[in-house]
């Protein structure tokens, strides 16, 4: 028969190993949805850029728009 200290700390050392398992687990979990975020905003970072590029080649070949900063009509 098991003692009833032995019973216990088996008990306490299972409980240890679940939550490290757990933990672990969370942290993988935490990890890929990071990565996922981090993709996701390079990807909408060089979207913005290309928006940006994209509205700068316009107005240079449309010229500035009238009562614009960039409209120069009034030197």
């Amino acid at each position: 028969m098991i003692s009833g200290g032995f019973a216990v700390v088996s008990i306490v050392y299972l409980l240890v190993v679940v939550a490290l398992a757990v933990l672990t687990i969370a942290l993988i979990v935490l990890v890929f949805a990071a990565i996922k975020v981090l993709r996701l905003s390079a990807i909408e970072r060089d979207l913005r850029i290309e928006r940006l590029r994209y509205k700068a080649s316009k107005r240079a070949f449309d010229g500035p728009a009238r009562g614009t900063d960039t409209d120069d009509s009034t030197d």
